[in-house]
């Protein structure tokens, strides 16, 4: 990764740490049992084709009034690589509200949705965004079968006609799985399948495959890093995720640690090459 892309990333997260900090010397001084907000900053790259890839830097802040109640916006600049051209700008910003609820049982399960308000301020005329203010929904259910193993599923789907994702397929319903470990007190390792349900192009539905470790610093702080593969269809070949600070999953109404769910957040609002096709072609 360029200097210029690292120096991109580090204003990003200096935007975050002050949130973060704030969150971890709370908890560790017993001064709230839970923080109000929550902040962290991410860099991610996808290959696409041979002469085609994408890459974004980019910030999760949330808020929590209530415990059953989070909300939160997912800024992020995204650069485009296509062959010897590139883009860079800011994408559209995605604006969210998640409810969420845990049974009283000792392994769950917790149920939550949230809505997603995608607000055009990126410029589609040069594939940054979509151009269009979109909503979309988001569902999701988790379940804990031992204390260390946690098991989530996710659904999400745009209501406006325009994809959620940079890599979704138009019309369809994004569906993930994904399973959690927690090896020690401070490190867990995820792996995820996810694909696209339905659309206007079977052809091109995704699928993919990802693995990541989760290793808490301090309290709620942690870093992570994650590597999706492409299975089929219009999935990035490969990708890289590294997210450092206090939200778990960026934009999920879960508190997950999903690989691909931390893909899909910091390309939600961002650019709209795609690539079809065995051979790839990218446009």
């Amino acid at each position: 990764m360029s200097g210029k892309r690292w120096g991109r990333l580090a204003r990003l997260t200096a935007y975050g740490l002050p949130l973060t900090a704030v969150t971890a010397l709370a908890q560790a001084s017993g001064a709230a049992p839970r923080s109000l907000w929550a902040a962290s900053a991410s860099a991610a790259t996808v290959h696409l084709s041979d002469t085609t890839s994408l890459a974004a830097f980019g910030g999760v802040i949330t808020y929590r009034p209530r415990a059953w109640l989070t909300l939160g916006a997912a800024p992020a600049e995204v650069q485009t690589k296509a062959g010897t051209v590139s883009t860079s700008g800011f994408g559209d910003l995605p604006l969210t509200a998640a409810v969420s609820a845990e049974l009283p049982t000792a392994r769950g399960p917790e149920l939550a949705a949230a809505a997603v308000l995608m607000l055009p301020t990126g410029d589609a005329t040069r594939g940054l965004g979509r151009g269009i203010t979109s909503v979309a929904i988001d569902v999701g259910a988790g379940v804990s079968p031992a204390d260390a193993v946690h098991l989530y599923v996710d659904a999400s789907r745009s209501l406006s006609g325009v994809t959620l994702s940079s890599f979704d397929v138009p019309e369809s319903t994004w569906l993930g799985v994904d399973g959690t470990v927690d090896v020690t007190g401070r490190l867990a390792v995820s792996v995820s399948w996810g694909g696209d349900l339905g659309g206007v192009d079977s052809v091109a539905a995704a699928r993919e495959a990802g693995a990541g470790v989760r290793y808490a610093l301090h309290g709620p702080l942690a870093v992570s890093v994650d590597v999706t593969h492409r299975l089929s269809g219009d999935a990035p070949t490969w990708g890289l995720v590294v997210t450092f600070g206090t939200v778990g999953n960026g934009l999920s109404p879960l508190e997950t640690s999903s690989p691909l769910g931390r893909q899909q957040n910091a390309f939600v609002g961002g650019a709209t090459v795609k690539c079809h096709g065995q051979s790839r072609v990218c446009r």
